[in-house]
């Protein structure tokens, strides 16, 4: 609203993808951010998301003079926050540090941020959620704004770019998505990586399996184990039980190579392979594909949105 109020026009003429995608002409009004959960670290980037219903993919529109006049990171205001909702941001967060990690563009400067956003969600993400831990929580707002800082100065990866196509398609929290996308995301690109020989990015995903497992000399596999093992102690919630289905694959990988998001990703990624992810989130599902290659209905979880 800061951005849109001096600029004329609809959203659209400044939106990504969608839409025309024009600098904005004013200068946003003055503008204080102030997250009530530790997720998406908004309050320190430059881009609002959209959701785009005529075009059912999530967008951005996206400017350096969108960044906030003044960010005020107060843990105390994410106290009380349900485990499920703590657990759904804070899996966000820390996709958006990992992707920034391992993203194609990295730097010295987000590389550290970056590890220092991995290392206190390695440890304080469970008393989050399980214990409403006040130091815990803290580690948490300090990690999802290390976390904007990351995805600011670096680049995303397929996690995000497939999170677009579908959280336009279905009534799933952003942080659902890509916390279910992440492992697969990495098993793939760490299968093009050994198979090119591409030893600089197994480098940096065992580096975050050692940060994330605590372990000085664990294996790549590790880390994407223990991304596998969160999701099932904090009970993230399914895809498939938002509607995601096999006759969706084909259209979201392609709205998905179309995002900003996906270009920062270590490996280019074909449409073939991005559907092979989505194939791997629908069988990680308790639905099952028929012999159509739809996914059998399921009850629709209760789960709080972001």
């Amino acid at each position: 609203l800061a951005a849109l109020i001096p600029n004329q026009g609809s959203v659209y003429d400044y939106a990504e993808v969608v839409g025309r995608n024009l600098p904005l002409q004013s200068k946003p009004i003055p503008f204080i951010a102030i997250p009530t959960t530790a997720g998406t670290g908004s309050e320190v980037t430059r881009n609002a998301v959209l959701k785009s219903a005529q075009e059912n993919i999530k967008v951005s529109l996206r400017s350096p003079e969108m960044l906030p006049d003044l960010a005020i990171v107060d843990p105390t205001l994410t106290y009380g926050m349900s485990p499920q909702l703590t657990a759904c941001c804070g899996m966000d967060a820390f996709t958006h540090l990992m992707e920034a990690y391992v993203c194609g563009e990295p730097n010295a400067l987000t590389d550290m941020i970056c590890e220092e956003g991995l290392r206190r969600i390695a440890t304080a993400i469970i008393p989050a959620c399980e214990q409403d831990d006040p130091e815990a929580r803290s580690d948490m707002a300090f990690a999802s704004m290390l976390g904007g800082m990351a995805l600011t100065n670096a680049k995303l990866g397929a996690a995000h770019g497939l999170a677009a196509a579908l959280g336009g398609r279905l009534n799933a929290p952003h942080g659902v998505i890509t916390a279910r996308l992440a492992p697969y995301v990495m098993e793939e690109n760490v299968a093009i990586a050994k198979e090119q020989n591409r030893k600089d990015i197994l480098g940096r995903y065992k580096k975050l399996a050692e940060i994330l497992t605590i372990k000085p000399c664990a294996e790549i596999e590790e880390g994407i184990d223990w991304v596998k093992s969160i999701l099932t102690r904090l009970e993230i919630p399914l895809v498939g039980q938002y509607g995601l289905c096999a006759t969706m694959f084909d259209e979201v990988a392609k709205d998905a190579l179309l995002s900003n998001s996906i270009k920062g990703n270590p490996i280019p990624l074909s449409q073939e392979r991005l559907e092979s992810i989505l194939e791997h989130i629908c069988q990680s599902c308790s639905c099952h594909l028929n012999t159509n290659g739809d996914s059998i209905e399921q009850d629709k979880p209760m789960v709080e949105t972001q």
